[in-house]
């Protein structure tokens, strides 16, 4: 179903790929295997991106774009049944409504991309790797990890970094 396609690419883009609600709610079109499993974003600030996607989900994209192309009056890339755009908050309900259905609690965009910088640091990412998911450029902002072992690398960071080496002679 169009829902079902909805839930499951929300979840790769959150999950897999990072990206905030908002974020996602600005993608207005998407063209699947660029190059080996890479999938391009268009968003409505006319700037796109190229993001990994595995073949399962290449094959989710190209069954819901063909669903989308069907609906009349279609002028978004998130749409309901009536053609009509989906708000960020509808787009949390249909979230929602999928952790429900599995009967696990309702968790928010924001924890769930928390959950998947945690589950990729606990598999052995590295910070760059975490960075780079959560498109931020200090460490401060992934503060949402407080595993104890994420806190000990980030002191040893700041132990190995040069400028703290040059601030301290």
């Amino acid at each position: 179903s169009l829902q079902g396609h909805q839930q499951r690419l929300l979840l790769e883009f959150i999950y897999g790929l990072g990206m905030s609600l908002v974020k996602i709610k600005g993608i207005i079109s998407a063209i699947p295997e660029l190059d080996d499993w890479q999938v391009r974003l268009y968003f409505k600030d006319s700037k796109f991106r190229d993001v990994p996607f595995s073949p399962v989900s290449i094959k989710v994209l190209k069954s819901y774009l063909k669903l989308i192309d069907n609906i009349d009056g279609r002028q978004s890339f998130w749409v309901s049944n009536l053609g009509k755009n989906l708000s960020t908050a509808q787009l949390q309900n249909i979230l929602n409504k999928y952790f429900l259905q599995h009967n696990l609690p309702a968790i928010s965009a924001n924890e769930l991309r928390d959950l998947s910088v945690q589950h990729f640091s606990g598999k052995g990412a590295d910070v760059r790797s975490l960075q780079a998911l959560r498109h931020v450029k200090q460490l401060r902002r992934l503060q949402s990890l407080k595993d104890s072992s994420f806190e000990d690398l980030q002191k040893k960071i700041r132990q190995k970094h040069l400028r703290n080496q040059t601030s301290n002679k």
